[in-house]
């Protein structure tokens, strides 16, 4: 299994600053992040107890990056922005690819970010998303994550705030 570092987060966020740029809207500043809920964040998909994980399989793990940043929003602007390019640059690494339309996704971020429902129910819906809108990466591989997100954020309509 392959997880997110703090430097994948760097990159996320310098790829998300550049495009929000051109739309003038607030993106993630990885400058400006609350590093210890980031590494927090980070540390969760991997927890274990008794030797067996909290977060068992690869959708639960996916699911961390998309309920944990929306909840404990260790960026000042963009958190659903970047939990839901966290999530899917996770599950890219684990050649698995998102395949929802992004309008749907950012409303169902805004949701895990509004919603009071009680921990282990949200965040088993967000597993059941996630699951359910997940495929096998059908995209080439890319050297390196930066090269991908450039490649993807091609393909973002420009006009978009729901990213």
């Amino acid at each position: 299994m392959h997880y997110l570092t703090l430097e994948d987060f760097q990159i996320m966020c310098g790829v998300l600053t550049d495009f929000f740029k051109k739309v003038k809207d607030p993106a993630p500043d990885y400058r400006h992040s609350y590093f210890e809920k980031l590494e927090s964040i980070i540390a969760i998909p991997r927890k274990t107890f008794d030797s067996k994980d909290l977060y068992p399989g690869v959708y639960a793990k996916a699911a961390c990056y998309l309920y944990f940043i929306n909840k404990f929003h260790p960026f000042e602007n963009g958190n659903k922005r970047i939990s839901i390019v966290s999530t899917a640059v996770f599950l890219r690494y684990n050649n698995l690819e998102l395949d929802v339309d992004e309008d749907h996704l950012y409303s169902f971020a805004k949701e895990v970010t509004s919603t009071d429902e009680h921990q282990d129910a949200q965040f088993g819906r967000v597993v059941s998303f996630v699951k359910s809108h997940t495929k096998p990466a059908n995209v080439p591989r890319y050297p390196d994550l930066l090269s991908w997100l450039k490649h993807i954020f091609k393909h973002v309509r420009q006009d978009s705030h729901n990213v």
